[in-house]
C-alpha cells in the first residue's frame, strides 16, 4: 500500500528534529486510516478479552479492528479459535451477533454452514460440492496466557497458524482465575492517536483516577493497567477515521473494582479538549518507525 503525503510528511519533519504539526487529513482522511490498518493495528498482540468470555463449548463473541473483524469461539477446552470473519462465498459476515452460544456458525445471506473449527459443512444451494475439506474460514494464530485472549491479526492461515512467544512480565499469575467485574464499551467521535494518546497517559482513569502501580501493552491497541493487584484492560476499536470504541474490562483481585466511571466522565466531560489536544513527539517517536518504509535492500 503506498504510504500517504500526510504520513511521509510526519516522517521527514521527525528525521529534521523538527515537531511534526500534521493537518486534518492525518486524523479525517481514509487513506491515512487504511495504512496504519495495514501497518499498525495488525502488529501483535492484541489483548481482547478475559478467557471467561468463553466459559463453555460453543461460546463465542465477536472482535473489531478497522474493517477486519475475528470470531473467537470454543470448540472444547482445549480448541479456542479466532476465525475471520468472513463468509468464504460472497463475503458477508458469518457471525453478526455481538457474542452468545452455538453448535455450528451460519452466513445468514446465502445459508453457508460452518463448525466451530471453521470448517465448510453445508453450502446451502450448492449440493454438487462434494469436496468441502478445502473449504475452511482462515484463522488467526491466538492464544490464552494469564487469562488473557490475545489475537495476533499478521498471522492467517486455513490451520491455525503457530502463536509467537509474548512477554507477560507483571501480569498477575491469578489473573485467569478471577470474575470480570464490569464490562464497559464506550463510543467516541475521537481518531484513535488521539485516543490512545490520551489513555496511555492516564490510564490511573481506569481505577477511578485513584492511582495507577504498572502497565503492560500488547500491541499497538491494548494495555494493562494495574492497582493493588486489581486489573484492567483497555482495548480501543477503530471503526473510522473520526470514530474510536473503548472496551473496558475490570478484573479485580478480590471481586469489587472502581464505583465511579472516571473514565467515562473524562470522555463525555473532555470530549473538545481531546479533539483538539495535539499529539506530543513521543507520540510521533512511537508512530513513525511502524509507518516508515523498510531498508531499502
Amino acid at each position: 500500500m503506498e504510504r500517504p503525503d500526510s504520513i511521509t510528511a510526519i516522517g521527514e519533519e521527525i528525521e529534521r528534529g523538527q515537531r511534526p504539526a500534521p493537518g486534518p487529513e492525518f486524523f479525517e482522511a481514509y487513506d491515512v486510516f487504511a495504512a496504519e490498518l495495514a501497518r499498525i493495528f495488525a502488529r501483535p498482540w492484541l489483548a481482547v478479552d478475559h478467557a471467561s468470555r468463553l466459559a463453555a463449548d460453543g461460546d463465542f463473541f465477536r472482535a473489531e479492528v478497522g474493517s477486519r473483524s475475528v470470531v473467537l469461539v470454543r470448540e472444547s477446552a482445549q480448541c479456542i479459535h479466532a476465525l475471520r470473519n468472513v463468509c468464504l462465498h460472497a463475503g458477508y459476515r458469518v457471525c453478526d451477533d455481538e457474542s452468545g452460544h452455538a453448535d455450528h456458525l451460519f452466513c445468514r445471506y446465502h445459508g453457508w454452514s460452518y463448525a466451530l473449527d471453521g470448517r465448510l459443512t453445508d453450502p446451502l444451494l450448492r449440493p454438487e460440492m462434494d469436496d468441502r475439506s478445502r473449504f475452511r474460514l482462515p484463522h488467526y494464530a491466538m492464544r490464552i496466557e494469564r487469562g488473557l485472549i490475545l489475537v495476533d491479526l499478521s498471522a492467517l492461515a486455513p490451520e491455525p497458524p503457530p502463536p509467537g512467544p509474548v512477554a507477560l512480565d507483571g501480569i498477575p499469575e491469578d489473573l485467569g482465575a478471577r470474575r470480570v467485574g464490569r464490562r464497559q464499551r464506550h463510543k467516541t467521535a475521537l481518531n484513535w492517536k488521539r485516543l490512545r494518546q490520551f489513555l496511555w497517559a492516564e490510564p490511573s482513569l481506569a481505577f477511578g483516577g485513584a492511582g495507577c502501580d504498572a502497565t503492560v501493552e500488547f500491541g499497538p491497541l491494548s494495555l494493562i493497567a494495574m492497582r493493588n493487584g486489581d486489573a484492567v484492560l483497555l482495548r480501543l476499536i477503530p471503526r473510522f477515521p473520526g470514530q474510536t470504541e473503548l472496551e473496558v474490562i475490570e478484573m479485580p483481585r478480590n471481586g469489587a473494582g472502581p464505583t465511579r466511571d472516571a473514565l467515562g466522565d473524562a470522555l463525555r466531560e473532555d470530549a473538545d479538549s481531546l479533539a483538539a489536544r495535539p499529539l506530543d513527539r513521543a507520540f510521533f517517536e512511537w508512530y513513525w518507525p511502524l509507518m516508515k518504509p523498510p531498508p531499502a535492500g
